[in-house]
């Protein structure tokens, strides 16, 4: 039992070592009543003798202390970033869903293009500025699966430069025009324009006339045949004659149907050569304008109404919050994003020039606006082994009418799909 004593000695020992140890720690209270009280009494003669001293030091220990323990600046919320970084990725889409929507892939050069005074187009302009931002919807619209939605675009073609048809999908060059006859070529898109027209205008532009008996002139139109002898001219054939008032002193734009005409150029491309227009007032004297050269923001316009059937889609689950930047919300939500694309310098885009497209950005908690209503359950499920959870993106889309030029400058009034944000969820 030697050994257990040598234990009990080590230990006391120890103990004895430890406390030694802790009486000599510097500034450690004395434990004794005297000693506490004799300490107290020489802290207050101090402060007593020398009190400036004693409050300098203090003010000097409490500053020193907060400066140990003061927070660092606060950085700008990782939020806000975030949002810049959605807000930009949005404005891409945007750019990129216009460009495939209308076919274009790249903006068109619009250098030298004057744009056309015709009263349509300008109407459409001043009807599009004008139009307040549709309100987002309250409650989810009754969608039914059943029921085509019809989708509808107007096209303003602008007639071809010159009579020696120099554009590539043009008639051929050996198509002989007498003198003074100035024929107009209009291009067509038979892809686009097969089984799908629904009526065909022909604007032409009057000009004013010295004489106040011509109040009433007569325009006739003329198709355009090749002749049996290639040597000889071509053959005018009269598709119709209409009488329309004249503007004397200002001159005016005159509407004129040619449906039939335009089925009969779709059903046979190659049979496209133009048509020819003309008015003559009393005195033998041209009235209408159809060399585009002469007035270009007057030249001549085929105006061309397509419909489109496709089916609507589903209904979904979706956020209703609307948030602004300037709010500090950390879950889905959809923010107020302006698109101007004046500063885009998409200068091929007539109208709306400004437009709001709203975009989402947020997190995505459990039971918050999922898209489904068992996705929950699924993420809930997946939670431990999912690397990414559910994102905040667009539920619900709208269109948004647009007037743009393509790339051979014809003008289009279109709709284009997935335009707007007007719902935000989780998926």
């Amino acid at each position: 039992m030697q050994w257990v004593r040598y234990l009990i000695l080590a230990s006391v020992l120890l103990l004895a070592t430890v406390a030694e140890a802790e009486r000599k720690r510097p500034g450690r209270a004395r434990h004794s009543g005297k000693g506490n009280k004799k300490n107290r009494d020489s802290e207050m003669q101090r402060e007593a003798e020398y009190p400036n001293e004693t409050k300098a030091a203090e003010q000097t220990y409490h500053e020193a202390h907060l400066r140990h323990h003061r927070l660092p600046a606060p950085s700008p919320p990782y939020c806000c970033d975030q949002l810049e970084i959605r807000k930009n990725l949005r404005i891409e889409q945007i750019k990129d869903r216009v460009l495939r929507a209308t076919g274009l892939l790249t903006p068109p050069n619009m250098t030298g293009v004057v744009i056309s005074q015709n009263p349509n187009i300008q109407g459409i302009i001043e009807s599009m500025n004008t139009t307040e931002p549709q309100p987002t919807y309250m409650q989810e619209p009754p969608y039914n699966d059943d029921e085509p939605e019809i989708k509808t675009e107007k096209i303003f073609s602008p007639v071809e430069p010159g009579n020696n048809y120099t554009s590539q999908s043009a008639p051929p060059p050996e198509i002989r025009i007498p003198d003074g006859v100035e024929v107009l070529y209009f291009k067509l898109n038979q892809e686009q324009l097969n089984t799908r027209v629904k009526r065909a205008i022909l604007h032409v532009w009057l000009k004013p006339i010295t004489s106040e008996l011509d109040r009433i002139v007569p325009i006739s139109v003329f198709k355009v045949t090749r002749p049996e002898d290639p040597e000889d001219y071509i053959i005018l054939h009269e598709v119709t004659t209409v009488s329309e008032s004249v503007d004397a002193r200002d001159g005016n734009w005159v509407k004129i149907g040619v449906y039939k005409l335009l089925q009969e150029w779709l059903n046979n491309p190659s049979d496209n050569l133009g048509l020819v227009v003309t008015a003559n007032d009393s005195e033998g004297r041209r009235v209408a304008v159809t060399n585009p050269v002469e007035n270009p923001s007057n030249a001549p316009l085929l105006e061309i109404h397509t419909e489109e059937s496709r089916r609507n889609r589903n209904r979904r689950n979706s956020s209703r919050n609307q948030c602004t930047t300037s709010q500090i919300e950390s879950r889905c939500c959809r923010y107020p994003l302006l698109v101007n694309f004046v500063e885009l310098g998409w200068d091929f885009i007539v109208a709306p020039k400004v437009y709001e497209a709203n975009f989402c950005n947020g997190e995505c908690p459990y039971l918050y606006a999922h898209k489904y209503a068992h996705s929950a359950l699924i993420q809930k499920m997946n939670s431990t082994n999912a690397k990414h959870g559910p994102c905040c993106g667009a539920r619900k889309l709208s269109p948004m009418k647009m007037l743009y030029y393509d790339h051979d400058h014809k003008i289009k009034f279109d709709t284009i799909q997935d335009m707007v944000v007007d719902r935000c969820g989780c998926s």
